[in-house]
C-alpha cells in the first residue's frame, strides 16, 4: 500500500459533488488513502460520510437511499433541476415556474429558505451515526460560513450531522442553521473548493477535486437572469484563485450538469471514477513526491508563512 500523504479539498456544487464518490473509490482502488479531508457543501457530506465508513460501497449505498427518500420527495429538492432535455441555465425560467406552481416564489423573498434548515439536519440522521468530528477513522474538516460575520467557519469537532448541515446549506434554498449563535449558510460562500484550509491543515501535498458550474453556459439576460450570471463569474473567479492553490486539480466532467440533478447520482459517481483515473499517474507521482523530507520542509514553511500573511 502507497503511504497516505495526501490533504484532498472536495469543492461544493450541490449534486455535482456526488462525483467526490467516484474519485474516492478510484483512490480506494489504488490504496491510496488520504491522510486528510477538507469538504465543502456536498464535499463535506461525501467526505465526512467516508472518513467513517472508510468503504466507498456504504457511501453509496447511503446516498442511494438519501437519493430515494421521503426527505427528497417531501422537499422536492431533485424537481427544482432543469428538464433532462435542457442545459441548467435554460432551467432558470423552469425553476422559477415552478416555485410560482408551488406557491413558493413569495418564500424566496419573505423568508430566510424554502426549506426549514432541520429538516436537512434530519436527512444527515439516515447518512450517518451521531457522532464527533474527532472520532472519525481520517481526520475531517467541514466548511461552512458565518451569515452574520461573514467569515468561513471550520468544523473540526463537535457533532459531524451538524457540520455537514451547516456546510451544505444552500442559501434560498435552506434556511440558515442556527448554531452556537451563529447563523450558518453552505461553505461555498466562503472556499467554494476548500484548499486553503486543506493547505492549513496539513503538510502533505493537497489534491482538490473541482466540480464547479461551467460559465459556458447560456443563460437568462433579464433581471434576476443578469444577477445571477454575475454571481457566477465572481464565483468562478475566486475558485480559480482557490484551486490555484492545490498542488494538483482533479475536474470531474459535470460543470453542464445541474446543482439539483441528484437522481443522475449513479452517473455522477462514474464521472469522478473516470476523471481520477485518467489523473492517476500525476496522483501517484504526487504522492510519493509528498514523502520527501524536502518537501514536508517546503510545506511546513509555506504554511507559516500564509498563516502569517
Amino acid at each position: 500500500m502507497i503511504e497516505p500523504t495526501i490533504s484532498l479539498a472536495l469543492g461544493g456544487g450541490g449534486a455535482r459533488g456526488i462525483a467526490h464518490l467516484g474519485v474516492l473509490r478510484a483512490l480506494e482502488e489504488a490504496e491510496i488513502r488520504p491522510s486528510l479531508l477538507v469538504g465543502t457543501s456536498m464535499g463535506a457530506v461525501i467526505g465526512a460520510m467516508y472518513a467513517y465508513y472508510r468503504k466507498t460501497a456504504d457511501v453509496e449505498k447511503n446516498i442511494e437511499a438519501l437519493v430515494n427518500s421521503d426527505f427528497m420527495r417531501i422537499t422536492g429538492l431533485d424537481g427544482y433541476a432543469a428538464p433532462s432535455n435542457s442545459i441548467e441555465k435554460k432551467g432558470l425560467d423552469y425553476v422559477f415556474s415552478r416555485l410560482r406552481k408551488n406557491m413558493q416564489l413569495t418564500r424566496v423573498f419573505t423568508r430566510s429558505g424554502t426549506i426549514p434548515s432541520e429538516a436537512l439536519l434530519q436527512a444527515m440522521e439516515h447518512l450517518i451515526d451521531d457522532v464527533n468530528i474527532e472520532d472519525l477513522a481520517i481526520p475531517f474538516c467541514a466548511v461552512a460560513t458565518d451569515l452574520a460575520a461573514g467569515k468561513p467557519v471550520l468544523f473540526t469537532s463537535g457533532p459531524v450531522r451538524v457540520a455537514m448541515a451547516a456546510s451544505a446549506t444552500i442559501p434560498g434554498v435552506f434556511s440558515p442553521l442556527e448554531y452556537q449563535d451563529m447563523q450558518l449558510i453552505d461553505g461555498a460562500a466562503s472556499y467554494l473548493t476548500p484548499t486553503p484550509p486543506a493547505r492549513q491543515m496539513s503538510d502533505a501535498p493537497v489534491i482538490a477535486v473541482d466540480v464547479s458550474k461551467s460559465l459556458e453556459l447560456p443563460f437568462t439576460d433579464r433581471g434576476y437572469g443578469v444577477y445571477c450570471r454575475s454571481s457566477d463569474i465572481a464565483m468562478t473567479n475566486y475558485n480559480t484563485l482557490l484551486v490555484g492553490q492545490a498542488d494538483m486539480v482533479i475536474r470531474p466532467d459535470v460543470a453542464l450538469v445541474s446543482w439539483a440533478d441528484f437522481h443522475r447520482y449513479q452517473e455522477l459517481i462514474d464521472m469522478g471514477y473516470a476523471a481520477c483515473q485518467e489523473a492517476m499517474p500525476e496522483i501517484t507521482a504526487i504522492v510519493k513526491k509528498g514523502r520527501s523530507p524536502l518537501r514536508r520542509w517546503w510545506q511546513r514553511w509555506r504554511n507559516t508563512f500564509n498563516a502569517n500573511d
